[in-house]
């Protein structure tokens, strides 16, 4: 462990002193090297600093990208043998060395009983018992997109996905793929999957997909048609390959990409229910002075049409908030109370309209009763 750290920061010291001489390409190269034993003690460390090895080597290699493209802009040379292909193939091939090995399981995933029980038949029982899909001759999908208002837990369903099976998790987010040169986008896609091949299980997770992956209309969008090469080739893989996605705008996307054999099983992830709400608001009280008077059921029951989102990040911040400045002011120890959260209640509406909840509700019916001039798929 001491070698790779050290190396990391020799790598670093190289980047930094690259970029006073204003040698982008270089120091996007070491950049890209002290994340990849940023990822080595990522693999070796156990306990809290393991996340920050983690997080380490995602800015590194944002920042490294960032570098690559301003020597591209500049037309800047690398020294010492390396050219701009090497350069281009170890940033962009480092970015999908991030892969975690997720501990969260569909259990830890608070409600949504009916979406849990769709993704074990669905998702989960065809990677862990094949033999049995095989015996009554079900074929399993090869693609599954979550759809559904954003704050919702989309992604942490996907790292519980990954969890249950036990795979390598590749969560990537499409502005990590999309590319402004022509081809490079293709080439990060098929980086992509060609990393997580090499793993007897894993999960690949392309969050907001609609930005990489739109309708094309009457344009060849070349993302898109490499995607669906890519997934057509899914149930022949002789490993376990799972690609999730997730959108809040199914409606953006190409209709090719929503056949069988591709993102072929669609999953509503709606609101939290009753169930959801009250261990969203344990889960973001937890540690916290929370006065007697405060009943989590009760305020699981006031926040329908509530976002997971709105109710840790908004109202429960808001309670915090007000109970902080009450404290500030009186210079004694104060609880959150009731009071605080019927006043931020007043002050925080949901975010989610209910004619957005319409749209997702409309998208479904078309997909289940298709008109007969909808778009044809490839």
């Amino acid at each position: 462990m001491s070698f790779d750290l050290e190396k990391k920061r020799e790598e670093a010291q190289l980047a930094e002193k690259a970029m006073e001489e204003k040698d982008w390409a270089r120091a996007a190269f070491h950049l890209a090297r002290a994340a990849d034993f940023a990822l080595n003690l990522y693999e070796k460390t156990e306990g809290k600093i393991r996340r920050t090895y983690l997080t380490e080597a995602r800015g590194l290699l944002s920042s490294a990208e960032k570098l690559k493209q301003k020597a591209v802009a500049t037309n800047a040379q690398i020294e010492g043998g390396l050219d701009d292909t090497n350069l281009d193939e170890q940033v962009s091939s480092s970015v999908w060395l991030i892969k975690e090995k997720p501990v969260e399981k569909l259990a830890d995933v608070a409600g949504l009983d009916e979406v849990k029980q769709v993704l074990i038949e669905q998702v989960i029982e065809p990677f862990q018992t094949p033999e049995l899909f095989e015996r009554f001759k079900i074929e399993k999908g090869a693609g599954v997109l979550m759809y559904g208002p954003p704050g919702n837990g989309k992604t942490f369903i996907a790292r519980a996905i990954a969890g249950e099976l036990d795979a390598a998790f590749f969560p990537v987010d499409s502005a990590q793929i999309k590319d402004k040169y022509v081809g490079e986008t293709e080439k990060n896609l098929k980086r992509l999957f060609e990393e997580a091949m090499k793993y007897p299980r894993a999960v690949i997770f392309l969050d907001e997909v609609d930005n990489l992956l739109a309708r094309r209309g009457n344009r060849k969008i070349g993302a898109v048609a490499q995607f669906l090469s890519l997934t057509d080739g899914l149930l022949r893989v002789k490993n376990c390959l799972l690609l999730l996605a997730s959108t809040n705008k199914p409606w953006l996307l190409d209709p090719a990409l929503l056949r069988p054999g591709r993102l072929g099983t669609h999953i509503y992830v709606g609101l939290p229910d009753a169930k959801a709400r009250e261990a969203i608001i344990t889960g973001a009280l937890k540690g916290a002075p929370v006065a007697p008077d405060v009943s989590i059921p009760d305020l699981a029951a006031q926040t329908e049409g509530y976002s997971g989102a709105d109710l840790a990040k908004s109202v429960c911040l808001e309670a915090k908030q007000s109970a902080k400045r009450r404290q500030k002011a009186t210079g004694k120890d104060e609880f959150i109370t009731r009071e605080d959260f019927t006043q931020a209640l007043a002050k925080i509406k949901p975010s989610i309209k209910p004619q957005d909840l319409k749209d997702f509700e409309k998208w479904r019916e078309n997909r289940a009763h298709p008109s007969a001039d909808s778009d044809t798929d490839e």
